[in-house]
């Protein structure tokens, strides 16, 4: 964790470097898609420092979970510190050394040996004790979460969708192509390419319209030809067409009174 001056690309790459110098460079980056990541610059460090960068799909926080979880508990964390007027360096210290399911603390994990802390400590027999109920307690919330939830297919290339915005679904789009997992990039009708999540898009029956006004066929079949002596049976139900004629016409001697 750092303390940024501004949201800069060149300020977060500048702590990013001194935590990649302590801990080392790590294969993968995850981030959201703010301008410090979606820029030039933080694609040139990306390459230069050799790591995958890996972005979350656009107004959808979830796809990004462990991120935004990890700022979650920093900032109830410090928030707890200040209201307390306790030490926030104790309170990430007590975080760090708190031991996870696995047993080990996120601390022990990254150097391999266990922190001393200000709190009190427990045996081991009685930490496997209270492992143990967590993990009861974890499959029950994990039997309760899936009993009203499903898993959503994925979408192929071209198919036509319906897209979220602001709890409606308005939006026709096609879709162009999986960039991530579950997060799909799909082109609207005036054009636009917009990348969402799979949540965030909703499969349809539906043809697509093209910018010219014409509706794209889904199967792309062609037309049947049609036979001369159809095409003669439908121009006879057509009204015949009256044409002028081309004769002069010669005005009258006299008129008649």
């Amino acid at each position: 964790m750092a303390l940024l001056s501004n949201m800069s690309a060149a300020c977060v790459i500048t702590h990013m470097k001194s935590i990649f110098a302590r801990h080392g460079i790590p294969q993968i980056v995850y981030s959201d898609n703010g301008p410090c990541y979606s820029c030039r610059e933080f694609q040139l460090f990306a390459q230069e420092y050799d790591f995958k960068h890996v972005t979350s799909s656009p107004l959808y926080p979830q796809s990004n979970g462990k991120a935004e979880k990890g700022v979650h508990i920093v900032k109830r964390l410090l928030k707890k510190a200040r209201d307390s007027k306790a030490d926030p360096y104790l309170a990430l210290l007590s975080y760090r050394a708190s031991p996870l399911e696995h047993g080990k603390s996120p601390a022990e994990l990254l150097m391999g040996r266990q922190l001393r802390t200000t709190l009190p400590y427990i045996t081991t027999k009685k930490h496997k004790q209270v492992k143990d109920k967590m993990k009861q307690l974890q499959k029950r919330q994990k039997v309760n979460y899936d009993k009203s939830s499903k898993s959503l297919k994925p979408l192929a290339p071209n198919g036509t969708v319906r897209v979220e915005d602001a709890n409606i679904w308005t939006k026709k789009a096609t879709v162009l192509e999986e960039v991530n997992p579950r997060s799909y990039n799909v082109k609207t009708e005036d054009g636009l390419i917009l990348r969402r999540n799979r949540r965030s898009l909703l499969r349809t029956q539906e043809t697509m319209r093209s910018q010219d006004g014409q509706c794209e066929d889904k199967d792309n079949k062609t037309p049947e030809p049609t036979s001369p002596a159809k095409d003669s049976v439908e121009q006879s139900d057509q009204p015949p067409v009256l044409r002028r004629s081309g004769r002069t016409v010669k005005p009258p001697d006299r008129l008649n009174l």
